[in-house]
Order: C-alpha cells, then structure tokens, then sequence
C-alpha cells in the first residue's frame, strides 16, 4: 500500500499490469521516460541487424548488397538498422503512422521488401498487426525478423504460414507467450519450422544493462526530489 513508484530498466512494459498500477496511483517509469539516456543504448538495434544477416544468411545465403529492407517501426532501433543498411547499399523503406515522411503502406512494405525488420512498440494498434495475408504476401526466400514483441504478430497465423512457406526465413529474439511464462513453448514450435530463435537477450549486453540502470536510478532521484 506504499508503493508509489514502480521504475524497469526496459523500454517495454507489457511485464507490468499498468491498469493495477493506475488503480493504486503507482506511476511507472521506463527507459522511454529519458529518451536522451535511451539515444546511448544501441544493444538492441546491434542484435536486430545481427538477425538479419543471419537470416539472409540461411541456405541458399543471401547478401544484404542491393536488397530491399522494410522496417516497421522507424524509431530509435529502426532509424539505426536504416543506417547501417545504407552503409551496405540496401535500399530501406519504412512504415510508422507516427514519423513525418514517407511512411509505406503496410502492404506494399510486406509485398515489394526482400527483408522485413519489426521494430516497432507492443500498443493495442500494433498488437496482431501482421496478419497472415501480410506473412503470405512476402516475396520468395524474403527474410523475417523481430526484435519488437512476439504479440505484434498474429500467433496462429506464424505458425500456418511459416508451415506453408518454409523459404520464408524468420529469426526472432521474442515469441508470444514470453510474460505469461510459456515462451519456451512458443520458441520450440519455430524451431521446428526452422526459425532462427533467440531468448530474449538483444538488450543483453553489460554495456546496456550498466547504461540503463543509471538512467533508471537519476529517474529514480528526479522522482523523489520533485515530491
């Protein structure tokens, strides 16, 4: 009945039941709340862009050179994978309803990319956002890969069509299931399928884990002095 603030050195926070904490007027804090302090952590972007090589790199392997990458959620991860593609002449294209510029249809991103990288935020509007038309709708051999939460894509329609399309070439470092303690489930399914599959450890660095621990612990200092 104290607990007034409840601080996660993460940038997600589908781990915490926020509408428990807004009953008892707990504020949350994450990551998200210094987004300076967050511009100095690259550890999750480093393994998204990993992913992606290794899996254009799965049989017959693939050069980034050339390809088409599309990037859903153009934020701070998808800005810097956008980068380091332009470093190895890959054409990025991007959809985010919520950046300025020229932001891809969904559909076309999916249909026209050689690769497509999820990078985006766990909210209500991108919860089951990839569909099952939008898996089908991948070109031949395409590569699939997420870093954002397993729960943006459709659970039952990833396991139809990767079992339909086995040229599709999924790695990821998050599946459904991971908060409610049935990741492990999840996780052996797409091996099955023959994805590449990490535990949740892009952000695993002691870089990181040191960098985020000192922004939560000033969030924390800021918290208490302005009480």
């Amino acid at each position: 009945p104290n607990l007034r603030i409840l601080l996660t050195p993460s940038t997600g926070a589908n781990h915490v039941d926020l509408d428990a904490c807004a009953r008892r007027g707990i504020k949350v804090l994450s990551l998200l709340d210094d987004r300076e302090g967050l511009q100095t952590i690259s550890a999750s972007a480093e393994f998204t862009f990993k992913l992606l090589l290794d899996a254009l790199r799965k049989p017959p392997a693939r050069e980034l050179q050339g390809k088409t990458v599309g990037i859903v959620g153009y934020g701070r991860n998808g800005g810097r994978v956008k980068n380091w593609c332009d470093e190895f002449d890959a054409y990025c294209c991007w959809y985010d309803p919520h950046q300025l510029g020229r932001s891809t249809p969904l559909e076309a991103l999916f249909s026209e990319s050689d690769a497509v990288v999820l990078t985006c935020t766990l909210n209500p509007e991108t919860r089951g956002m990839i569909t099952a038309d939008l898996l089908r709708s991948m070109k031949p051999s395409a590569a699939l890969v997420n870093t954002s939460r397993g729960e943006v894509i459709d659970e039952a329609a990833l396991y139809q069509v990767l079992a339909e399309r086995p040229d599709i070439r999924f790695a990821t470092d998050v599946v459904h299931g991971d908060v409610e303690g049935r990741g492990d489930e999840a996780r052996a399914k797409l091996r099955a399928l023959g994805a590449i599959v990490h535990p949740h450890i892009a952000g695993a660095t002691f870089d990181s884990r040191t960098k985020a621990a000192r922004i939560i612990l000033q969030l924390l200092k800021k918290e208490l002095g302005a009480e």
